[in-house]
């Protein structure tokens, strides 16, 4: 989850009038230093401080020899670098890093000037270092890709070989591997086996070595993709065999591995990407997913875009950047979720396209290389990428390389004010904006020697902050605004954060590694102290800490070996606060886990298959299936625990399957004596819940909820392009099931708009993030002028209309019933459920082929039983009437058909004394029936109105009545230019300025434009009855002027329109719409009425979208009425 921010930066440019470009670029290994390639020559930059360390430029019989350069490769020990020519050839280099203590720039003081702020020195060394050209070879037939390798550099050639050359430009001919020699499978490896027909003409044009794959991803020149894999680690000729990858409907050109999720990415020549597994029990080669922009975003992407150039991943393996022919870049979740997408960068009035891209430091900057330009993109990325742990996923956690980013919602968070001190001050709440950002720089005394941010973590109440950079932590306590660090630098390089940060209560837990000892621990420190070693709780791990997590009073460690340590803290209380650890069990995950950086999260969760029943009996499972996998768990049995019966099940997220394991249904403590130390076994089996699993989340409390007991018990999952997916439980209030061959969870798919960050399950909210493009023009620094600008944005979608759809369309309605009634409290409630009714019916109504089962009737009568269960809220008639208003009115008829007759509907509002909403049905009705049996129904709720004493309904039903006479009249003009008739009125001069437009209100029927003229009788406000406190509404305004002998000070005024509480109209006009028949309607008004507080002049919207502005007869005479 990496979201870009900022303006780009121009690292270094060519001008145009020059013959050289930008060939490539790339980072080393550690990510430290960049190398960026020129036709002819190279150079060496160091990300932090950004500066160029060496440069070397190839004479010109070597460019006449071998080519000009082409691409790179670092050795992944950074001692060497190896750089690839068009003719054919490679240049080895040597990078000779000279004594230590030598430094490339050194930051003087100037004479009459001296440095006294912190932030003004240096600490980070600048190694000086130089670059030594030590061979070069010639390989005949060209040179397609590179790949290195610890020992040496795997070389790919037009001739159908791949070569192995040493570092120091030796040639082991005896493991050369010859395509056409080499057995090619369909699908799995143990499958029928065959070779290339065309060898000769087959050659390989790019290659990734990973492994914890075991082998190469490949892409051949004829647009196929391999997995080259071997039984001999040194790769020989004789033990390599390949399996296809799934063809595609077009050629692949490029290819990119990840290791931590064990994905084969590869870009194909429609401009989209395809990603591929192993599959963990055949071993066969399956899709996962596509990457590829939808048609709202870029209509024709092959177009727009062009073949894939390059891929390729961040460090964590979170997301992946992709980079188009024509020049544009798009960054992707690991699964698939679109992040941000750029098709074009423009500076200074020229079109960039991209050559190249890598990833910094940790994956905070992006560099990206055009001929002329090498730019450098800034990223900030979620928590939950490298410190997947249950306090981050309750907020939305960002973090850069400096600085950190929270969004806690809604949240009321104490803020401390006054003079005095932290401890004495007293708390003010201060509830932060569910949008702005709350940005935290990170202190320059820290990150001067501890550049760049790996682990940020967030406590459960959002008061407390904790960090890890390079070394060490620290903390911020968000209501002072401070941070506390460690006394000196050297207490603080004593460890480093291997295994992410926890918060638990008053103590933040790092899972470290000593630098001193060369040990690997569990460190403890609390929040209250001074950060300080010997008031640290140490615990010794045996093997690396890869990631942590906790649950209650429980703590779980996983570590490089494996396995997983299940221990119990208990926190003492004294002058100094100390944790006491106890080890409860050890289990090893080597069957699920092929690697234990495979490991993206594990997780203690009360989540069982089987909610509200007693345990299942997983050993009478594992008799009957005997083949499955099992889990081998040492139980130290110190003392019989029963905190440990409220952690039900363990989630483990290996390589993006979410594996659970239950606890088993006997009781391992059983026959456990309380003052014995036993060790016992048994056997329980993993279950696997999804797979393409990114992130999850569970309720943090413990404690079931009441109020909403199926969404705090759901488990939630992020699966990049396939969406989330929810793990709802299916059961009643009273924890019974009705049905016992229903099984008692259900696996829902919701799709949101953005990336997920924070599931709030009491809220039924998801909260997320997402990068908008800006472009900024017009800047004086013309080399930021037209490039595009990106900020990040918090949004937030209910996911309550999704999970009701499901469960309706799974003939779930008594579950989705039960869900609706433990949410009627939530403020978006009743529009939750009008999405419901409008997605359901935009997609029914618009579907061109016939739909076997619709949806959209038991939407309706889910709807409609909501509405009885509240009984005293008019939750149908509202949504029907809401919905249809939303809706195009070609889809009116399959509403209806459902819902029922628009005509009872409205009837049904007014014997219920909803005036509000038969309001809006009259809108609807205006659609739908003639005007005779609409300026009936007008009627009716005019007198509801005048009955109940609504003056703003009073006015709207009269003008709208208006508003059907003048479309019945407009029936008698055929076209616009009709010559007034003796049915059509008389039209009058008037006696104020010339053609008076008076605005004509909405037009229920006709699609006809007239102007009607009508002599007004000038009256006074006092004679139309407007009080003083009415007269105070009137507005100045640049609309028509009203003439009034008596107004204020005889100047032009005009009546301003206030808003339209009820929705029945969008743009109000005034009394000028009250229907002649129904004029004596008005006698019925209050005194003080402000009916006419409306303009005449006010142009309106009508029915089909259109302006209108028309004139009007019988104005007059209805102010005369009033």
């Amino acid at each position: 989850m990496y979201f870009i921010t900022g303006l780009p930066k121009i690292v270094s440019t060519i001008p145009l009038e020059e013959e050289d470009s930008f060939q490539f670029l790339c980072c080393n290994r550690e990510r430290i230093f960049i190398l960026i390639l020129r036709k002819v020559s190279l150079s060496i930059w160091q990300l932090k401080p950004l500066v160029q360390l060496t440069a070397y430029r190839r004479s010109d019989m070597s460019v006449k020899n071998l080519g000009i350069n082409v691409s790179a490769l670092w050795k992944p020990d950074s001692s060497a670098i190896v750089v690839q020519t068009s003719d054919g050839g490679l240049i080895f280099f040597t990078i000779d890093t000279r004594a230590a203590d030598t430094e490339c720039y050194m930051l003087e003081d100037a004479k009459n000037s001296r440095r006294e702020s912190d932030e003004l020195f240096v600490k980070e060394a600048v190694p000086y270092i130089s670059m030594v050209p030590t061979t070069s070879i010639l390989v005949q037939g060209g040179i397609t890709c590179l790949e290195a390798l610890r020992d040496n550099v795997m070389v790919a050639a037009t001739s159908g070989i791949i070569q192995r050359i040493q570092w120091d430009g030796s040639v082991d001919d005896s493991l050369t591997i010859v395509l056409d020699r080499v057995p090619f499978s369909v699908d799995f490896p143990q499958s029928k086996k065959s070779y290339l027909s065309n060898a000769s003409s087959v050659h390989v044009v790019d290659l990734e070595y990973s492994f914890l794959l075991g082998g190469f991803s490949l892409v051949l020149s004829n647009g196929r993709g391999a997995l080259m894999t071997a039984n001999h680690f040194e790769f020989r000729p004789e033990s390599v065999q390949c399996v296809w990858v799934p063809s595609e409907p077009c050629a692949f050109t490029c290819t990119a591995v990840n290791h931590k999720y064990r994905l084969m990415a590869f870009g194909c020549a429609n401009a989209q990407g395809a990603l591929y597994c192993i599959e963990d029990q055949t071993e066969g080669i399956q899709l996962t997913h596509r990457l590829q922009l939808l048609d709202k975003d870029c209509p024709d992407m092959m177009a727009a875009c062009g073949p894939v150039e390059d891929l390729n991943w961040t460090p964590d393996g979170c997301a992946i950047a992709m980079i188009w022919k024509k020049g544009g870049f798009a960054i992707w979740s690991v699964f698939g979720a679109l992040i941000t997408f750029c098709l074009t960068l423009v500076h200074e009035g020229v079109s960039r396209s991209v050559s190249a891209l890598d990833w910094g430091t940790e994956g905070y900057t992006m560099w990206v290389a055009d001929p002329k330009v090498v730019f450098m993109y800034n990223f900030t990325k979620s928590a939950l990428s490298v410190n997947n742990c249950s306090t981050n996923r309750m907020y939305v956690l960002l973090q850069g390389d400096n600085s950190v980013m929270l969004n806690t919602g809604d949240r009321v968070v104490a803020q401390p004010h006054g003079s005095s001190s932290a401890s004495g001050r007293e708390a003010q709440h201060k509830l932060f904006s569910n949008k702005a950002w709350m940005v935290v720089q990170l202190p320059h005394r820290y990150m001067a020697t501890n550049w760049p941010l790996r682990y940020t973590v967030v406590d459960a109440d959002a008061e407390y902050i904790a960090v890890a950079g390079r070394y060490g932590i620290a903390f911020y306590h968000i209501a002072v605004r401070k941070w506390k660090t460690f006394s000196n630098d050297t207490a603080e390089q004593l460890f480093v954060v291997t295994g992410g940060l926890l918060w638990w209560r008053d103590f933040v837990i790092c899972g470290c590694s000593n630098t001193k000892t060369k040990t690997h621990e569990v460190r403890f420190y609390s929040k209250t102290r001074a950060l300080d070693h010997s008031s640290a709780v140490v615990w010794k791990s045996e093997a690396p800490v890869i990631t942590m997590n906790a649950f209650q009073n429980m703590l779980i460690i996983f570590s490089a070996d494996s396995r997983l340590t299940l221990c119990e803290m208990d926190r003492k209380a004294g002058d100094v606060p100390t944790i006491v650890i106890n080890v409860l069990q050890i289990i090893s995950t080597e069957n699920i886990c092929p690697h234990p950086y495979c490991v993206v999260s594990v997780d203690l969760t009360p989540v069982r298959t089987e909610t509200g029943r007693p345990f299942f009996d997983w050993l009478a499972v594992w008799n009957t299936i005997g083949a499955a996998k099992e889990i081998m768990i040492l139980i130290s049995g110190q003392k019989k625990h029963t905190g440990i019966r409220e952690a039900e099940s363990l989630l483990i997220n290996v390589s993006g399957r979410l594996w659970i394991i239950q606890r088993d249904s006997s009781d391992p403590y059983k026959d456990v004596p309380a003052d014995e130390s036993v060790v016992t076994t048994s056997n329980v089996i993993p279950l696997l819940l999804s797979s393409c699993v990114e992130t999850i989340w569970v309720h943090p409390s413990t404690i079931s909820s009441k109020e909403k007991p199926q969404l705090c018990e759901a488990l939630w999952m992020f699966c990049g392009a396939h969406g989330m997916k929810v793990w709802m439980p299916l059961f009643t209030k009273d924890g019974t099931r009705r049905n016992a061959f229903l099984s008692r969870r259900v696996m829902l798919p919701v799709w949101l708009k953005s990336v997920p960050l924070c599931v709030q399950f009491d809220e039924a909210m998801i909260h997320g993030a997402d990068s908008d493009l800006l472009y900024e023009s017009g800047l004086d620094n013309k080399e930021s002028d037209e490039l595009p600008a990106f900020i990040v944005n918090r949004t937030s979608e209910v996911y309550l209309p999704q999970v009701l759809r499901q469960l309706l369309r799974r003939n779930l309605g008594t579950h989705a019933e039960e869900i609706a009634q433990t949410c009627t409290k939530l403020p978006y409630f009743n529009h939750s459920l009008e999405l419901l009714l409008h997605q359901v019916l935009e997609e029914e109504g618009t579907s061109s082929a016939p739909i076997p089962d619709p949806l959209l009737p038991s939407v309706v009568d889910f709807v409609q039983a909501i509405s009885k269960y509240l009984a005293s809220l008019p939750v149908f008639l509202q949504t029907i009437a809401h919905c249809a208003r939303k809706s195009d009115i070609a889809l009116w008829p399959r509403l209806f058909a459902e819902a029922g007759e628009p005509t009872d509907l409205f009837q049904q509002c007014l014997n219920s004394g909803r005036l509000d909403i038969a309001a809006s049905f009259l809108i609807v009705l205006n659609g739908t029936l003639g005007v005779g049996p609409v300026r009936k129904q007008a009627g009716a709720l005019l007198e509801k109105a005048r009955a109940a004493g609504d003056v703003e309904l009073i006015a709207e039903s009269a003008r709208f009545l208006r508003a059907l006479e003048m479309e019945e009249q407009e029936t008698y003009r055929r076209t616009p230019e009709m010559t007034p008739s003796a049915k059509s009125p008389t039209i009058h001069p008037h006696p104020g300025p010339e053609n008076m437009d008076l605005g004509n209100p909405i037009s229920p029927q006709g699609a006809l434009t007239f102007k009607y003229g009508s002599v007004v009788k000038q009256n006074s406000l006092a004679d139309v009855g407007l009080s003083g406190g009415n007269k105070a509404a009137l507005k100045k305004a640049n609309s028509v002027p009203f003439n009034n002998p008596e107004s204020v000070d005889g100047r032009s005024m005009s009546v301003v329109a206030a808003p339209d509480p009820t929705g029945l109209i969008t743009t109000a006009t005034g009394v000028q719409s009250v229907d002649r028949r129904n004029s004596e309607s008005f006698n019925y008004l209050p005194d003080n009425s402000s009916i006419l507080r409306y303009s005449p002049g006010t142009s309106v919207t009508s029915r089909n979208g259109w302006s209108r502005r028309r004139r009007f007869p019988g104005y007059a005479h209805a102010v005369e009425q009033v």
